[in-house]
């Protein structure tokens, strides 16, 4: 396991977020700054990400392989978002939080933690596995997620959530990656470099609006803590030897137990700002999870895998 390698992709994110904290103290960044980022993200830069992550890579899979995969991914998400509803009842999680709640637990940041720690565990072909879980996340998380924090009332599907940028870009690249549609390399640079600045972005307006809350708001929310214990710790242990009892394929369990085990998506903090949900509990839960798996993430990825 490279250890070094996990702890630096923490360090970038913990770096352009502390510099997100410097904005928003030194009045460089508010809250009006912090919805403008956040727009742009929407229904800009995170649509380029989605759709860069599938041009120019070779696919060595099947399409019988992606859609199966599709499959197990959606499934995986399934099981996050069902265990989560009974994770937020048992904690007493306030009804306006828990939609909220709900998405901090299923929802992680595969896209840029998942990629090098699969690779450095159980190699290149492993990350054409995370490319489709991503695919299925992004989908998921730009119709239901977006519900979720936006908590207006019962979600069901109409022509309206395909407005959404970023699902569009998702559903697109989805089906780039399933056709095997080429596209030229000029496009790809254009998407990939536009695409990159999400997350630094993302993580500006999280250390923002934590600058615009106290402190004490951040580590003293008991409920995060248990959130993540079972998040970060419980469920990563127990998905792994229920599938290896189960005779899951080693490659596939593996992917399967790093995406369980990542933090929070970065997301949820500029969704928060989009769609009226609290940016508060979404930018304290995104530096919560992100400085828990520093610690959870080696140590479980270390004792599970040697």
């Amino acid at each position: 396991m490279n250890v070094p390698a996990l702890i630096e992709k923490m360090l970038v994110l913990f770096f352009a977020m502390a510099a997100g904290f410097v904005c928003g103290k030194r009045g460089w960044l508010d809250d009006a700054g912090n919805r403008t980022i956040s727009k742009l993200v929407v229904m800009l830069t995170n649509p380029m990400l989605a759709l860069s992550s599938v041009m120019g890579k070779e696919r060595l899979m099947s399409n019988q392989q992606v859609l199966m995969l599709t499959v197990i991914g959606f499934a995986l998400l399934f099981c996050c978002m069902g265990l989560s509803r009974a994770v937020v009842r048992l904690l007493h999680v306030p009804e306006a939080d828990r939609g909220l709640m709900r998405f901090l637990f299923s929802y992680c940041n595969i896209s840029y933690i998942g990629y090098p720690i699969v690779q450095a565990l159980f190699g290149m072909d492993a990350s054409f596995y995370v490319t489709v879980i991503v695919l299925c996340s992004q989908l998921l998380m730009w119709s239901y997620g977006v519900h979720l924090v936006s908590g207006h009332g019962k979600f069901h599907v109409s022509w309206s959530i395909f407005k959404n940028h970023c699902l569009i870009a998702s559903l697109t690249a989805y089906t780039i990656y399933l056709t095997g549609l080429k596209v030229p390399d000029l496009v790809a640079s254009m998407c990939s470099f536009i695409g990159q600045t999400t997350s630094p972005l993302i993580m500006l307006i999280t250390g923002s609006a934590l600058a615009l809350m106290p402190l004490r708001k951040v580590f003293t929310n008991g409920k995060l803590y248990m959130m993540y214990a079972v998040k970060l710790v419980i469920l990563p242990v127990c998905a792994y030897f229920l599938l290896r009892a189960l005779g899951v394929d080693s490659m596939l369990l593996g992917v399967i137990v790093v995406v369980l085990c990542i933090p929070s998506a970065t997301n949820a903090t500029n969704i928060a700002y989009l769609y009226g949900g609290n940016h508060e509990l979404a930018s304290s839960g995104v530096m919560l999870s992100t400085l828990f798996s520093m610690v959870t993430m080696p140590l479980l990825m270390h004792v599970l895998f040697g």
